[in-house]
């Protein structure tokens, strides 16, 4: 009998120490993506690098995927080449940018492979909002790069973006309230979290499984998370002190309108078809907008005249509505990021609008 202990202790311990070492080098190499980001990060300001190829997971419960930029710093599809179509400039944050998925399964890769005749020009990345898109917009218009069309996607995540990440213009570039960003990207990881990558990444994924087991044993479906983003649509500011108070909830929505009169007044005056887009986030589909109606407010940003406003919030709480399993289908649970179908199905009421 104590042999056969001593057998199983000499290989569980085998095991261990391999897969301590597998995990170790895993670290180092393979899963080590610090090096491979095509994020560039000045003190004060952020973009994306130029003619990059590298691989990115910005937050723990979404994959890991593959990025290409562009010599303008633009994401898109490997190995792609410019074509003289008519331009579409597109301009959101990292739903848009597509955080979490292949380019060809984001939405504008999705109306890449769909609308041949257009040229698809992706300015939305991480931390996007309004102040940053407008600042790409007149760069573009210096250098005389007129577009056909327009399409500005306003995020649920952009008031915080325009209090707690964006400040104002210096010598026309925005710049960064704080070197936050910088000095965390400067920072070493702890040790823990440097080499053993592998293993986290196995305990966050088998807690998230544990979690939905939980959640569907109790409810029969996956709790909704919620989110400083979007939460105060459903709850009151105070309860979100942290991030926001009455003072700059309304700096966020004035700095919003401003940044968007401007571009719409360049797309005027350049003859520019210009489309304000919303999308929902998770919690906001589940816990409603009691508290503030974001789709009241951004269609006041929209003036007929010379705005066309496209609500993709139906075609989410339809699907809701019909599949039990909306969550997890339309979302990265534990994350607030579009699936693959969540995509498709704003690709899709972009197609109905707009092209």
């Amino acid at each position: 009998m104590k042999k056969y202990f001593k057998i199983i202790f000499e290989y569980l311990s085998i095991f261990l120490i391999s897969f301590i070492l597998i995990d170790f080098v895993t670290s180092n190499t393979f899963l080590n993506l610090k090096n491979k980001s095509c994020s560039h990060i000045e003190k004060f300001y952020i973009e994306l690098k130029k003619n990059c190829v590298g691989k990115e997971k910005i937050r723990a419960y979404l994959p890991t995927i593959n990025i290409y930029t562009d010599k303008d710093g633009l994401r898109i599809t490997k190995n792609h080449k410019r074509s003289e179509n008519k331009k579409v400039y597109i301009y959101g944050s990292s739903f848009i940018y597509g955080a979490g998925v292949e380019y060809e399964k984001s939405v504008v890769g999705v109306l890449e492979s769909k609308h041949k005749n257009f040229e698809f020009y992706n300015f939305s990345m991480p931390y996007g909002s309004p102040t940053f898109h407008l600042y790409k917009l007149k760069q573009k218009i210096i250098k005389n790069e007129i577009q056909k069309k327009i399409i500005l996607v306003l995020s649920l995540s952009d008031i915080l973006n325009e209090t707690s990440i964006w400040g104002d213009y210096d010598n026309e570039k925005p710049v960064l309230i704080n070197d936050d960003i910088f000095i965390q990207n400067q920072s070493n990881e702890k040790f823990h979290k440097r080499n053993f990558k592998l293993s986290r990444s196995l305990i966050l994924n088998l807690r998230n499984k544990l979690r939905s087991v939980k959640n569907e044993e109790k409810e029969n479906k996956k709790k909704v998370r919620t989110t400083v983003q979007a939460g105060f649509t459903y709850m009151p500011l105070i309860n979100l002190k942290n991030n926001y108070t009455d003072e700059t909830f309304n700096l966020g929505k004035n700095k919003i309108k401003e940044r968007i009169n401007q571009m719409i007044n360049l797309s005027k005056k350049y003859k520019i078809e210009f489309y304000l887009a919303i999308f929902p986030f998770a919690d906001t589909l589940e816990y409603g907008q009691s508290y503030f109606d974001w789709e009241k407010y951004s269609k006041e940003l929209c003036p007929r005249i010379s705005c066309k406003f496209v609500n993709s919030f139906f075609d989410y709480k339809q699907y809701k509505n019909i599949d039990d399993s909306w969550y997890e289908k339309l979302f990265f649970v534990g994350d607030e990021h579009f699936t693959e179908l969540g995509h498709l199905i704003l690709a899709e009421r972009f197609t109905s609008e707009i092209f």
